[in-house]
């Protein structure tokens, strides 16, 4: 079988196993870098040799960690689920070009507090004071219902996600078990959220627009009112970093964001601030300074 049929058994198992969304992102991944190169190759025919030179000519190395990442796990879905009896060629010391390191955009605190006040009147108000305020994913906000928002106690269930598809928008599980979770609004963003849920129905959203659109309207918004601005991932970063910053223990972030592991919100969401690393430095020379 050629990597195409391979591809096909492979989208159709992972649609009924799988977020929509991520489905397309497979799709995408094959039809943009995959099937051009490989498509009509059997799995025998295809070389490391060949593949190393193939990720080697991407322009940028994410696109070439995706591709590569598609095309393994579509060989090695074949040899374990269809009972192909080759070699993976995927497994031999294949070297992705490397990437520069990621370094999150986020607000800090006073420009966290311009732009919740800039926000006020914006059709995703509610929606941006989520995501900044309980460190959302941009699916977990922009499924939000008020009647998951408890009004009297500051409560807030996080337990779907909605997500762009090319048919519209879909409601899906939370990304984890974890992140199926109750959070709770700190004062001032509950009372703002009262005031914002007066005249909605229980089952409205709190932001009727797409995820997409939502960031985009957030975006708009912020550039013609000349606030700060970072995406909505990254107000999710910038949560997790304020919260380090306050003195917030990497465990109760971690739970808080949803991570199944500590590691992950260490690697992937706190930005080292340099008061972070100053009252570390500080904290650390009284110590020794008290030491006999």
């Amino acid at each position: 079988m050629n990597i195409e049929e391979i591809s096909a058994a492979y989208i159709a198992e992972k649609r009924r196993v799988r977020r929509e969304s991520t489905v397309e992102g497979y799709e995408s991944a094959l039809r943009i870098h995959v099937l051009p190169r490989w498509g009509s190759m059997p799995v025998d025919e295809i070389q490391p040799e060949a593949i190393q030179e193939w990720v080697l000519g991407f322009d940028r190395p994410g696109a070439a960690e995706k591709a590569y990442k598609t095309l393994r796990q579509v060989i090695r879905w074949a040899i374990r689920k269809m009972g192909l009896r080759v070699w993976d060629p995927t497994s031999l010391g294949i070297e992705l070009p490397s990437k520069p390191a990621y370094h999150p955009q986020v607000l800090d605190a006073a420009e966290a507090r311009e732009y919740l006040r800039g926000l006020w009147g914006c059709e995703a108000e509610a929606a941006a004071l989520c995501s900044l305020t309980l460190g959302l994913r941009r699916g977990e906000s922009c499924a939000l219902e008020w009647r998951d928002i408890n009004l009297k106690t500051g409560e807030v269930r996080v337990s779907k996600s909605r997500q762009d598809v090319r048919a519209g928008t879909v409601v899906v599980p939370p990304k984890t078990a974890r992140s199926d979770r109750s959070l709770w609004l700190p004062a001032f963003a509950l009372k703002r959220l009262r005031q914002l849920a007066k005249g909605h129905r229980k089952d409205e959203l709190i932001c009727p627009l797409a995820p997409s659109a939502t960031a985009r309207r957030i975006r708009s918004w912020c550039r013609s009112h000349g606030l700060p601005h970072v995406s909505m991932t990254n107000l999710r970063h910038t949560w997790a970093t304020l919260a380090i910053e306050a003195g917030i223990g990497i465990e109760t972030v971690a739970m808080m964001l949803g991570h199944t592991e500590i590691g992950t919100a260490y690697e992937h969401y706190i930005v080292p601030r340099k008061s972070v690393c100053v009252q570390a430095q500080r904290t650390w020379a009284e110590h020794l300074q008290k030491a006999s």
